[in-house]
């Protein structure tokens, strides 16, 4: 086994033969696939790459592209609810209920009374809109399926979303990553931005390294959108809504 193994790594450093082994597909919506056919065991590697990244954001929302990678996770309309059509009207009055607490909070003479009032009403709505979803029947249904390595990174020119899974299991990844990229649900949107700012305070407040790099990117590049951080600035962050997304 040793002996063969060595053998198909020796093989695969060649270029030219590696190059043999792959096939390129283009579907009429544009997706390209590259497809690299290895038949040792029955297991089927995807790793999708979407050409979109930190700097393209919109000034005044950085972090959206990293905060999207975590809201891939969340479902669809038929994944991750138990009653979408109730937890779309759920989700509606969260959006107003912070539309109504962010308006109160960027007054210039805010009523401390009134903007706590607000803050219940939006718990209140979050919590209601909770009631119906199942945030993790995506990884579910996938750990059901036998599949493993279920992830994504966000960097400033890409999004990429890694798992393996059973090869008969090939057509459910499709079914899946085609649903919660043309109707994904912001489900626990609010939530999901506070585990979002805390990764951040890990990352770069909280690490000497990582304040020093975010320096470093903001005297690089002046003038270009590496100056900024991938994961966001913590005042965007704060302000990013749902409806934005």
């Amino acid at each position: 086994m040793l002996g063969t193994a060595l053998l198909l790594l020796l093989a695969f450093q060649d270029l030219s033969s590696f190059e043999e082994t792959v096939t390129e597909r283009r579907l009429e919506n544009g997706m390209t696939f590259l497809i690299v056919e290895r038949h040792e065991v029955p297991v089927v590697s995807f790793h999708l790459y979407a050409d979109v990244g930190s700097v393209d954001e919109e000034v005044g929302q950085t972090g959206m592209a990293h905060m999207f990678e975590h809201m891939a996770f969340k479902g669809t309309p038929d994944v991750g609810t138990r009653d979408y059509p109730r937890e779309k009207e759920a989700l509606d009055r969260v959006d107003e209920a912070y539309r109504r607490l962010r308006e109160a909070k960027l007054e210039k003479k805010g009523d401390a009374a009134r903007i706590e009032g607000l803050e219940g009403t939006f718990r209140a709505a979050e919590a209601e809109a909770g009631e119906y979803a199942m945030s993790d029947e995506l990884t579910r249904v996938i750990e059901q399926a036998g599949g493993s390595g279920l992830n994504a990174s966000t960097s400033n020119d890409a999004t990429r979303y890694y798992i393996s899974l059973p090869s008969n299991k090939a057509e459910l990844w499709f079914s899946l990553e085609s649903a919660r990229f043309l109707e994904p649900v912001l489900r626990e949107f609010y939530k999901e931005r506070d585990v979002v700012m805390e990764e951040r305070r890990m990352r770069v407040e909280s690490q000497p390294v990582g304040k020093l790099v975010s320096n470093m990117l903001s005297l690089a590049y002046r003038a270009h959108p590496y100056g900024r951080e991938g994961i966001g600035w913590r005042s965007d962050l704060e302000n990013l809504t749902r409806w934005q997304a």
